[in-house]
């Protein structure tokens, strides 16, 4: 079965949240302050680029609006 963009995109915003969760909860847990800031950085990076792929879900299901779930569409 194929993916929608729409899914991909869905998908890969799941994803990078979830590098975002562990590379913030990687800050707190080192002791290393320039690691810390490393962990730091590249987790507000990748919030960057969650927020940009949001923007273009957000685009896509505008432009393309069979492919938007809804609460009653199966599949």
């Amino acid at each position: 079965m194929n993916m929608t963009v729409s899914q991909q995109l869905k998908q890969t915003i799941a994803t990078l949240k979830s590098v975002q969760a562990s590379l913030e909860l990687f800050s707190y847990e080192t002791k290393d302050t320039h690691v810390q800031g490393l962990f730091k950085q590249a987790s507000q990076d990748s919030h960057q680029v969650v927020t940009s792929l949001e923007t273009r879900l957000l685009q896509v299901q505008k432009e393309e609006p069979q492919f938007v779930s809804t609460p009653f569409s199966q599949g």
